[in-house]
């Protein structure tokens, strides 16, 4: 790993701001910038993601579309900031979150992070099995061990490039989804209206739905995914529009996706006050584009994000706890060479597979998953501004004003809807 220079930049690498900024970026490099940006935007709609915008839309309709607006740039922004992260430093945002805060905050931040992804490996898992009991009709249970292990094989024993191959296709999974809200012929004019006109309902479930959603859009597992990728692509700031323009894609592209799934479940089932309670209740939301055939897409949809997540999910908490540590790290590295980085992934592996065949509600343990990553994320962000607004670590990459702004807005948005939801659950309770 390169050393760094109390101003940020490795031994080697004379690369100030100035020059990044003048780098040209033109229409056709479009496709040859698409890398980590693309993959993480992927997997931020995983399963869990999948079911809590669909319980979103289902439950509140289109009311909750304007916080998928306001998290877009606040998503781009934070997201840019764990690339620059890497790309300065040259190493993980564990790494530097113990080397500049040390073990006392470092250690809860990643071990939070860890938690919360082995949860909703977990609640994925069991999506997966049961959107596979839906084309088979063979009970869910019978599936988790086989694709926890077809999936614990292909993270450890692949190179990442043709990891990051893979992936990359699987993105095209979720197209589905807009076709199927286009054909379910939402009312247009509520669906605007919704999306740029902010509205905000006191109540416990309004408010467990906006952590949620909030926590599945600017998730932390993401954070420390992106520096790892970055790690892993070696663009370094010489291309940092480049790696911009990737994660800004990525992004805009997942929320799009996230936003037209609110819309076919508003659309199917918030009109017809159903409730998303199973894997089959929540594929109705297609049926306006395949009919019967429904069950079938909805299938491959969340078999296809759970196989783009997972092994992001089982990486990013391998990064953290390896950075945390001082673990060789690295999915380019092979498993003889990086031992304790992959156990971490066989163990996360292991107990999220363990969650997924014990007793609990798929739809729930989805959906709150969520809710505990909305938690986490607020004091991440707080972490990373800190970092990436000092010029000891950062050099001329600090933080600019927009991005300050905007990162902090993230950060009190966050927080205020957990206050919010902390003080209704305590004065009204859980909702129902």
């Amino acid at each position: 790993m390169a050393e760094i220079h109390r101003h940020g930049r490795p031994k080697g690498e004379a690369v100030s701001a100035r020059d990044a900024t003048q780098e040209q970026v033109t229409p056709k490099d479009v496709l040859s910038v698409i890398g980590p940006g693309v993959i993480t935007g992927g997997a931020d709609n995983d399963p869990a993601g999948i079911a809590t915008y669909s319980i979103v839309g289902a439950t509140a309709g289109f009311a909750q579309n304007w916080l998928l607006f306001l998290s877009t740039p606040m998503l781009i922004v934070v997201q840019q900031m764990s690339a620059k992260v890497a790309n300065v430093t040259k190493t993980d945002l564990a790494t530097v979150l113990r080397t500049t805060f040390g073990a006392r905050i470092a250690t809860p931040a990643v071990l939070l992070m860890v938690i919360a992804n082995v949860i909703t490996m977990g609640a994925d898992l069991l999506a997966m099995a049961a959107a596979i009991q839906l084309v088979t009709g063979v009970k869910f249970i019978y599936w988790v061990v086989p694709l926890a292990g077809v999936m614990a094989c292909v993270t450890i024993f692949l190179d990442y490039r043709v990891i990051a191959r893979y992936m990359l296709w699987l993105v095209a999974v979720f197209a589905a989804y807009i076709v199927a809200a286009v054909l379910a012929r939402p009312d247009w004019g509520s669906v605007l209206r919704s999306t740029f006109v902010p509205h905000v309902d006191l109540t416990p479930g309004f408010l467990m739905a906006s952590v949620g959603m909030l926590g599945t859009t600017i998730t932390p597992y993401l954070f420390f995914w992106q520096t790892s990728g970055e790690i892993e692509e070696r663009r370094g700031v010489q291309r940092l529009k480049h790696t911009n323009l990737d994660i800004a894609i990525g992004m805009v592209w997942s929320n799009v996706t996230a936003f037209f799934i609110i819309v076919a479940t508003g659309a199917v089932l918030f009109s017809h006050h159903a409730e998303i309670r199973t894997a089959a209740d929540a594929a109705r939301a297609l049926e306006p584009f395949v009919g019967r055939y429904a069950t079938v897409l909805f299938a491959v949809g969340v078999i296809g994000a759970g196989l783009l997540a997972i092994p992001v999910l089982a990486a990013s908490s391998a990064f953290g706890v390896a950075g945390l540590v001082g673990w060789r790290r690295g999915l380019g590295h092979k498993a003889r060479n990086a031992p304790q980085f992959y156990v971490v992934i066989g163990l996360a592996f292991l107990v999220a597979m363990e969650l997924a065949i014990s007793s609990i509600d798929p739809i729930k343990a989805l959906f709150y998953s969520q809710v505990l990553d909305g938690l986490i994320a607020p004091f991440l962000i707080v972490l990373m501004i800190v970092v990436t607004s000092s010029r000891k670590l950062m050099g001329d990459f600090v933080n600019g004003p927009v991005t300050q702004a905007v990162a902090w807005g993230a950060a009190a948005v966050m927080v205020l809807a957990d206050v919010a939801l902390a003080y209704q659950v305590a004065t009204k309770g859980m909702p129902g």
